[in-house]
């Protein structure tokens, strides 16, 4: 079993004393642990210490907006959030895409806002850093070079929250807050086309919840992955029916989501194919990932275009 480096853990129970050394060098935030910690331990991260949000009962409650849409805070479990009523009859594709994180057991103790943040990832990045210095580092830890695309020159590490694509078709908004305020950020605009990069907010800034709109969209979320429990996908599809037309968000691919809009529902599946570019950030073969997403696609809309569906959504 790797060891964890040495760090300090500081757990405020308040939102003032959490904001108060947010940014500051060495620092990073702790909410459910499930990926952070693992990261740590290959060497991945080694922050001097750990802000734990986990005593800050105001970041962990979902409640209705005044719009009649549902602000969920970031520390609310995956697991909470799967069960929680109001999101299952709502929102149920979110509940999905939570269901699908690992096992019951991470569900329990990552949060939304943890997997709305989660790390990119990569066959050559989430190893060991004696694995990684074995073939001369990576680009996005120690390296010089990407793996996965050699002759390139930035990172192609994938975006692989089980969340994201849902949340995006939802038209979900990211309340962000600092010492300076808060703010309100499209989830679209979080991601980057170079896996070094990060969730684009700034290091003093908190994911205080996730803003969903008013029910009424009709999404669908599917995963591939290669053992029923457990995994991270090797693609994450989500599908929404919009009239004659869709669309589709397509993760775990690179950096950043995919998103594609057809007028024709029938054409999506087609379309998402074109817009998808997988490279070999998995172990699996990125030409079968490809293929998957015109596979994933259509029987989401198949799935979209059933009398039961139509009936349970209204």
């Amino acid at each position: 079993m790797l060891p964890l480096p040495s760090f300090s853990l500081l757990a405020p129970d308040r939102l003032d004393d959490v904001l108060a050394p947010l940014g500051q060098p060495g620092v990073r935030l702790l909410a459910g642990g499930t990926d952070l910690l693992p990261s740590m331990k290959h060497r991945l991260f080694k922050p001097a210490t750990l802000l734990s949000l986990s005593r800050v009962p105001e970041l962990a409650r979902i409640e209705p907006t005044e719009d009649g849409g549902l602000r969920i805070g970031a520390m609310a479990t995956l697991l909470g959030v799967r069960q929680d009523a109001r999101v299952r009859a709502g929102w149920p594709a979110l509940a999905s895409a939570c269901a699908t994180v690992a096992t019951r057991t991470i569900q329990a103790m990552g949060t939304l806002g943890g997997n709305v943040m989660l790390d990119t990832r990569c066959l050559y990045y989430n190893q060991p850093a004696g694995w990684r210095a074995s073939i001369g580092g990576c680009l996005k830890a120690e390296g010089s070079v990407c793996h996965v695309a050699p002759r390139g020159t930035g990172c192609y590490a994938a975006q692989s929250s089980d969340t994201v694509p849902s949340l995006m078709l939802y038209e979900a908004e990211l309340e962000l807050l600092s010492r300076r305020g808060s703010r309100r950020l499209a989830l679209s605009e979080l991601f980057s086309a170079d896996g070094r990069d990060g969730p684009r907010i700034e290091r003093d800034e908190l994911l205080r919840a996730v803003i969903l709109p008013p029910p009424g969209a009709v999404v669908l979320h599917r995963k591939v992955r290669p053992r029923g429990a457990i995994d991270y996908g090797m693609l994450l599809v989500a599908v929404r029916r919009q009239g004659d037309g869709g669309s589709a968000v397509i993760s775990a691919l690179g950096p950043a989501p995919v998103s594609v809009r057809v007028e024709q529902l029938g054409d999506l599946a087609q379309a998402a194919w074109k817009a998808s570019n997988p490279l070999s950030t998995h172990s699996w073969s990125s030409t079968w990932r490809k293929h998957m997403v015109r596979i994933e696609v259509a029987r989401a809309v198949a799935e979209l275009t059933t009398p039961r569906l139509a009936i349970a959504h209204g």
